[in-house]
Order: structure tokens, then sequence, then C-alpha cells
């Protein structure tokens, strides 16, 4: 108990810092308890075959590629054609087009995506990019809320039925949830 605790704050610590990249904080967090035997290889290696976890590294390997192909410059481009110099039809055009991306690369991978095309934007309109990121933040997570792959609860409330209805803990009748069952409700939001 006492070196999960101990492991936990030395993580959450260097979370906080920044000094060490997320990544690697992580795995050694998850080494930590691996050999201090507080985990079994097993439950160590366990989320790694997650199907949530999974699909969250093909949706940033997505997003990744969306950046390094030059489409997310193009989408830049036409953005600027769009909007001009204009700070609200840029703001609108942020918001329209982050929660467009949003609702089909995680909300994470999303902002990681629009961060540098929003600044240039920005700089290029003359106007402060502080004026577009929190936008661009809610954005991508109304977005995600419209797809089943565009934000981890999703996926999460997803598994846990499907689960729950093999398990017969839930009744078979109730549908399945489906790629789009999350739009209506992303739109209102």
């Amino acid at each position: 108990m006492t070196t999960t605790i101990i492991t936990l704050l030395v993580a959450a610590a260097l979370f906080v810092s920044g000094k060490v990249r997320s990544d690697l904080v992580a795995i050694c967090a998850l080494l930590a308890l691996l050999l201090s035997q507080v985990l079994s290889p097993a439950e160590a290696l366990a989320g790694f075959s997650n199907t949530t976890v999974i699909m969250m590294v093909g949706l940033f390997i997505v997003g990744g590629g969306i950046f390094q192909t030059g489409l997310a410059k193009m989408i830049g481009g036409q953005v600027i054609k769009l909007a001009g110099t204009s700070e609200t039809r840029l703001f609108l055009l942020v918001m329209l087009v982050t929660a467009a991306i949003g609702g089909f690369v995680s909300n994470t991978g999303t902002v990681a995506l629009m961060l540098p095309i929003v600044v240039s934007m920005a700089t290029y309109a003359g106007t402060s990019s502080r004026r577009l990121l929190m936008p661009l933040a809610f954005a991508s997570s109304l977005g995600g809320m419209m797809t089943l792959i565009g934000t981890p609860p999703n996926l999460i409330i997803q598994e846990t039925l499907s689960t729950a209805k093999a398990d017969g803990v839930v009744s078979s009748e109730i549908p399945d949830i489906g790629f789009f069952t999350f739009l209506p409700v992303g739109i209102i939001t």
C-alpha cells in the first residue's frame, strides 16, 4: 500500500512539474509498481489489451497522419480564405472545423492538431491567439460528444454496455450504441 501511494505521489509531482515527459513518467510508474510486485505482469499489461486504449492510440496515429500529410495546413488555409481578417468569422469557423474534426479524432488529438493552425491563423488575422484557444478547447469537447470515437467516455460506455449485455446484467433488448448514437445529444450541447 505504501509503495503504491509513494509511486502515485511521485508520478503526480512529475506530471505537474512537466520536467519529465508524461509518457516516461507513466511507464516508469508502471515499472515501479511491477518491480515492487504490487502488480503482476498480467495486471501491468492488462490496460494495453483494452479496446478503448487501442482505439485511442489509433486516433492519435490518425491525428498525426492528418498533420504530417499537410491536410491540417490545407484546412487552416481554407479557413483563413473564408474568414479573412474578420475575428468573428475566424472564431466561428475555428469552432465549426474543430467540432467537425473532434467528432472523428480524440479531443486531445484534435486540440494538438488544431493548436498550431489556430495560432498561425490568429497571427495572420492580426488577433490574439488567446481569444481563440479556449473556444478551440470547447469546440473539441463538443465535437467529441457527437460520435462514438470522439471522446473516450463514449467508448467506455459502449464497452460497458456490451459487457453487461454479454454477462446478462442488462437486457439484450436494449439496442447497441452505434457510431452516431450520441449525435442528437452532441448537437444539442
